[in-house]
Formats: structure tokens, sequence, C-alpha cells
């Protein structure tokens, strides 16, 4: 994997923060003026967009775990290709636990300036981990 400042900061923000749950580091990772261009129309922009995504998936997987797949940089922006798994425990878009397990690949692409997360955009398929969860039919 890639060992630059940019890629160490993406990598913090992947450990600390999703994967130990230490939210209160949103505000020393992400800049005070961070855009996140793949954000949910329910979520507010800015560090208080994604303190609410890190603890919403935190609270409804506690034993959600982050896999880093594959990672490259060119030292501003890092490409991670990752996996996210865990078992729906609790609350999770307003449905109540259905204690399935679940997963999904997503690609992150992170700007980091002056030692801090400036940007970030991701893709991912949504509708595919929503069915794993059970909160839509095949149908």
């Amino acid at each position: 994997m890639p060992s630059d400042h940019a890629t160490e900061v993406v990598n913090r923000m992947i450990e600390e923060i999703q994967n130990r749950g230490n939210i209160a580091l949103v505000d020393e990772l992400f800049a005070a003026d961070f855009v996140n261009h793949s954000a949910r129309p329910d979520m507010p922009q800015g560090r208080d967009g994604m303190r609410q995504l890190f603890s919403g998936m935190r609270d409804a997987f506690t034993d959600g775990r982050i896999e880093i797949l594959d990672q490259i940089s060119d030292g501003r922006k890092v490409w991670t290709r990752k996996k996210f798994s865990g078992t729906h425990t609790g609350q999770f878009h307003g449905a109540a636990p259905t204690g399935r397990t679940a997963s999904y690949e997503v690609i992150d692409i992170i700007l980091v300036e002056d030692n801090e997360i400036k940007e970030h955009w991701s893709v991912l398929d949504r509708l595919d981990f929503l069915r794993q969860v059970g909160l839509l039919s095949e149908s």
C-alpha cells in the first residue's frame, strides 16, 4: 500500500474513526470547510454530516469493520477500495435491528490538504446493502 502523508491521514480515519468509533477525531482529521460530494440528500454537509454518518453506522453495526482491499495515492488524493462488514444490531435508517450480517465494497476518493481531509467522493451499491440487511425486498 502507498506510504505518503495523505494515505496516513486516510488510514488513520479508517482505523480510528470507522473501525474504533473515535468520532471525536472528526474535528481533527476533517477540514472545517470539508465537502462530501457523495453525501445522502438527508445528511448535513461538512463535519456534522460525517459525525452523523460514522455514529449512525457504529450504532447500527456495533461489530462493523472496514478492510482496505486496494489503495493508491498521488500524494494529495487517495483512492481506496474497501469492504465494510457488520451485523445489523441497532436502528438503521429508522428500521429495527434484523440481526442479519451484511457487507459492501466502496471506492472512496479523498482529497487531503494541509493534513486534513478536504473533499470526499464515493461509489457503492447502497441498494444491495439494504437488501442484505433485510430493509428492501428482492422483488
